[in-house]
């Protein structure tokens, strides 16, 4: 089996609604997201994916998380509001804990994955959703 990883890092606030303590208020992280790729044969290139093809397939999401701020759809009213101030405000159907986040990027990728033709043969290993330093989530469907 052939592995292959990629890193990704953005800035982005957000809100754990949930949260019972400081968490629940707006803050922000530079996360960091690894993403595991994997594949038994090598593509013609010798390789499992091309790194920058690799960045092409998730530059869309990471970009709309890039500089914004994720809230649960509980949250409507506030992000409704910081909308019409002109701050970049994403919603989700749950909390944007780190866990929530690996899971959502890796549906993302595997989605993508599973629709390319040429990339019939790349499978998702995982991924991890770095916060800081010492704090992280791994997805992964093992």
């Amino acid at each position: 089996m052939f592995k292959i990883e990629k890193r990704f890092t953005f800035p982005m606030g957000h809100r754990l609604s949930k949260h019972k303590g400081r968490c629940l208020y707006i803050h922000g992280h530079n996360f960091l997201i690894l993403l595991g790729l994997k594949s038994k044969i090598l593509n013609a290139n010798d390789m499992v994916m091309d790194f920058s093809d690799v960045k092409e397939m998730v530059s869309e999401y990471i970009d709309k998380l890039d500089h914004s701020l994720l809230l649960n759809n509980t949250d409507h009213k506030m992000a409704k509001i910081l909308t019409e101030m002109g701050m970049h405000v994403n919603t989700i159907d749950h909390d944007p804990t780190a866990e929530k986040l690996a899971e959502n990027f890796y549906k993302h990728v595997e989605f993508k994955l599973k629709n390319s033709t040429d990339l019939y043969e790349v499978n998702i290993d995982y991924v991890t959703v770095y916060e800081n330093e010492n704090s992280k989530a791994t997805y992964t469907e093992e």
